[in-house]
């Protein structure tokens, strides 16, 4: 019992140390201020307010149409290539946003009549619609594979294949839909890169611009308190209603699809391969097209070796630190025996969808004291940072396999006399290694890409690569600036590759 009490307490701890006390911390500072803040920084930050508003609402629509329509044809019908479409959609998801605009910028140019789209709402728009898209088709896909087959198969001895789809499997999945398009809006609403770049003013940039501009935290706390209502709207949501209406996780082993009539099929196949081509395609032709040159790339590789350097020891760390503390996260969750896993999960969540610059503010005004310069001055900061915003992420991938071990296997040991440690050592790693290294490989390269919470949080001298793109974008080369979103590109489609190859090798989907 003692071995399961330092365990409880050291992952609440660490979790209120990362997230809970520094926003805690942050607004309760905030509310005892109040009288000595100066309202003139705000002027016109309504208009910023509409503009983010605008833009989530639009972002997660688009996705959550066309996400829905292609979750649907990946998951159900006998689309060729959708395996391969599946990835290349994936994979402007795991790199900086702020890329894909720069490789529009590349294709369209800045003047023209396409130059005037997409510098403002509809580039922004489209930019960011490319980058969310794959949420909605992951979230879709994944839990139409858990349906039950027999529901299907008893519709269709009575009716069309379209009837089972309208009224059996759309019903079913309408709490992802809405789940998927709440989502993508909070994280629309709090990205401010891709707006940065493409010169539109959104709320998120107003609370950066407040902290790293004019150094003034009161206005950057203020500046991120709408994001944080909203970020606890969300969560009310998918508490007292979505999770209520989610059927539960199945791993459902026999899958039907649908047969789509040569022509159709066809016609859907050269519909998906245009989109892919110019989601993922297009805007990386155009960094191609940039760059036009070895020297360049290699002469990027040299200015940027020691942030290279930075960002792969960095998402070494970070990587194992998530794959581990996901994993006990993960196992208090489906443990009966602990308590508050409901809070838990809560503030996971909360956490993940909270934007991160409110997160970063958070961290500064907590851990900037005399007396923990150990943390603020180091690294440290940056790792916190990585662990607050996607430990949920490899949670919830461990968590998928550990509800598939049989609680018998556990409780036998403990009846045996094995400690808590012996437990996890010896039954549950072992059961779940490839789950490990799958949540390893996700959190190397979501802490890889983490552009944002780094430029807030880095001590002076540990820049990483996201960060020195986004340095250079000011007065760079553009060959070079090109040549730097290559490369970083390429630094993460290596787990990418290395994340796809464990799951053909060990054909297993979790």
């Amino acid at each position: 019992m003692k071995s399961e009490y330092i365990f409880t307490f050291i992952l609440w701890s660490l979790l209120l140390l990362i997230g809970v006390l520094p926003v805690l911390w942050m607004f309760y500072h905030l509310f005892g201020n109040l009288t000595t803040l100066d309202i003139s920084n705000f002027s016109g930050s309504l208009t910023a307010f509409q503009n983010s508003l605008f833009l989530a609402l639009s972002v997660a629509t688009l996705t959550t149409f066309i996400g829905t329509a292609l979750g649907v044809l990946f998951a159900k019908s006998d689309l060729p290539f959708k395996g391969v479409f599946l990835i290349l959609l994936i994979i402007p998801l795991l790199i900086p946003p702020y890329i894909l605009a720069l490789g529009w910028i590349d294709i369209l140019g800045v003047k023209g009549w396409l130059g005037e789209f997409l510098f403002g709402f509809g580039g922004t728009t489209w930019v960011l619609f490319t980058v969310y898209l794959p949420i909605p088709i992951l979230m879709i896909s994944f839990f139409l594979q858990q349906i039950d087959p027999s529901l299907e198969e008893s519709a269709r001895l009575f009716t069309k294949e379209k009837q089972v789809l309208r009224y059996i499997l759309l019903p079913l999945i309408k709490p992802v839909i809405l789940l998927s398009f709440i989502l993508v809006f909070i994280l629309t609403f709090g990205e401010y890169s891709v707006a940065n770049v493409l010169r539109f003013r959104v709320f998120a940039l107003e609370s950066f611009t407040q902290f790293s501009a004019f150094y003034d935290f009161q206005a950057a706390i203020v500046m991120s308190l709408p994001m944080l209502l909203i970020a606890l709207a969300v969560i009310l949501i998918e508490r007292y209603y979505i999770q209520k209406h989610l059927f539960s996780y199945q791993n459902a082993q026999k899958y039907y699809h649908m047969k789509l009539p040569g022509s159709t099929k066809r016609l859907f196949t050269l519909l998906v391969l245009f989109l892919v081509s110019l989601i993922v395609i297009v805007p990386l032709f155009g960094l191609l097209k940039e760059v036009h040159s070895w020297h360049y790339f290699m002469t990027a590789l040299d200015k940027a070796s020691l942030p290279l350097l930075h960002s792969i020891l960095f998402g070494l760390v970070s990587a194992v630190l998530l794959m581990l503390f996901g994993f006990c996260y993960a196992y208090m969750l489906i443990s009966k025996k602990y308590m508050g896993s409901n809070i838990l999960d809560t503030i996971l969540l909360f956490l993940f969808i909270l934007p991160s610059t409110v997160i970063g503010i958070a961290l500064i005004y907590f851990w900037n004291t005399p007396y923990t310069q150990f943390v603020y001055t180091t690294p440290l900061i940056i790792l916190m940072g990585y662990l607050a915003k996607y430990i949920l992420l490899t949670t919830k991938i461990t968590q998928t396999k550990l509800r598939l071990i049989p609680s018998s296997m556990t409780e036998a040991a403990q009846l045996t006399g094995a400690t808590l440690l012996q437990t996890i050592r010896y039954i549950l790693i072992p059961l779940s290694k490839k789950v490990l290294i799958v949540s390893f490989l996700v959190g190397l390269i979501f802490s890889l890409r983490e552009s944002t919470l780094t430029m807030m949080l880095y001590p002076p001298g540990f820049e990483t690569l996201p960060v020195y793109i986004t340095t250079q974008m000011a007065n760079g080369e553009p060959q070079i600036i090109a040549s730097l979103c290559l490369l970083m590109i390429l630094l993460i489609l290596i787990p990418l590759m290395v994340l796809l190859l464990t799951f053909r090798r060990e054909n297993d989907t979790l």
